[in-house]
């Protein structure tokens, strides 16, 4: 990896910075010049629409690359002294025209704002030698159900014919998820999927975040590693499940809807599916979980709304009761476990176990 792509593999481009910085566009790149050391050495800088960072550093004497700096990395070299200015030109660049991004690929992101989305986990540091590495926990029991590195392709026992696929012995990035020992031969058949590096390899994989393993199976997998790692789950690891869902009032009257009707279409959310139980959690100034519904069909494609044209799948859900909203109110949500309902989430096993306790009442 050259000096430029190890420095901004975890930056986002802030492509209007780039030309109040001092870049021009020349085409499709962004470029800049610098002088440094004294006028004895060019930075010049290509940024792509995408972020791609490539440069050289010229030695202006001779007008030409000065090969030393991508050689020699004794740090009281003189290589190593022009290597240090180079650096602190990149880094004014990346603090100027960049932005830092939590992972290195793009499927890294989307599967943290899916996380964030679903069930409001972050992620924490759990090695102080591997600061990088990042590890999703259970709230229940503070169990690992998915941590995040970068390897060495080349670490990975594929076992197969995968490295016939690719060759390359490239850093990868990845996540370690636990699933199904019934469900393990056929994972690992997938592209993108291997027996899990450095934990047990019958019940994990280690699934490469390239875009080989589609997001839909990728953020299912995820799912059902998050209820594989909780102690006493509910049910099997293929549910049924009980979710959190809100609902604005200043944007949609779903009092007003049930009260017409006991059956509704909503918006598909998550990995929600027939037979789980959905809880409608009012927002502000509301504040409460208010109904309990069961899912009676799921992932239908959406003709009842054809003027909502984002709005692509939907599931009809069927309601149960009403709670006073003094019962599940959120700071009563926040002693079972439950925080930031800002999209769909599962219940925690604490709340699940207080509104089956609620219905048989």
């Amino acid at each position: 990896m050259s000096l430029e792509s190890e420095f901004f593999k975890k930056k986002r481009v802030l492509i209007n910075e780039l030309l109040p910085f001092g870049f021009k566009k020349e085409g499709d790149l962004y470029n800049y010049r610098e002088l440094f050391m004294d006028g004895n050495f060019e930075a010049q800088l290509s940024i792509e629409a995408d972020g791609r960072v490539s440069g050289r550093v010229v030695d202006t004497e001779i007008n030409d690359d000065y090969l030393a700096l991508r050689t020699q990395r004794q740090a009281g070299s003189f290589a190593g002294q022009v290597r240090a200015a180079y650096a602190a030109i990149l880094e004014k660049i990346a603090d100027c025209c960049f932005e830092d991004r939590p992972f290195v690929t793009e499927q890294a992101d989307r599967l943290l704002h899916y996380i964030e989305k679903t069930y409001g986990d972050q992620y924490d540091h759990p090695f102080a030698k591997y600061p990088d590495f990042a590890a999703y926990r259970n709230p229940i029991n503070r169990k690992w159900y998915g941590l995040i590195m970068t390897v060495n392709r080349s670490k990975l026992d594929s076992g197969k014919e995968k490295r016939k696929q690719k060759e390359t012995d490239d850093e990868v990035e990845m996540i370690n998820l636990k699933v199904k020992n019934d469900d393990l031969a056929h994972l690992l058949t997938c592209p993108g999927i291997y027996p899990s590096y450095h934990m047990n390899k019958k019940f994990w994989v280690s699934v490469i975040l390239d875009e080989d393993v589609s997001d839909e199976l990728l953020f299912s997998l995820v799912d059902k590693s998050r209820r594989l790692t909780e102690k006493g789950s509910l049910g099997s690891a293929d549910g049924p499940d009980f979710w959190l869902i809100p609902a604005n009032p200043k944007y949609y009257d779903v009092d007003a809807e049930l009260a017409a009707q006991k059956m509704i279409h909503w918006t598909q959310k998550a990995s929600i599916k027939t037979d789980d139980y959905v809880g409608i959690y009012i927002t502000a100034p509301v504040r409460s979980l208010r109904y309990l519904c069961r899912v009676l069909e799921a992932d239908i494609p959406n003709e009842a709304y054809p003027d909502r044209s984002k709005t692509k799948r939907l599931m009809r859900i069927e309601l149960l009761t009403q709670f006073p909203d003094s019962q599940f109110s959120s700071s009563v949500l926040k002693e079972y476990g439950v925080t930031n309902i800002r999209g769909a989430r599962r219940m925690t096993k604490e709340l699940v176990a207080e509104v089956k306790k609620a219905l048989k009442d």
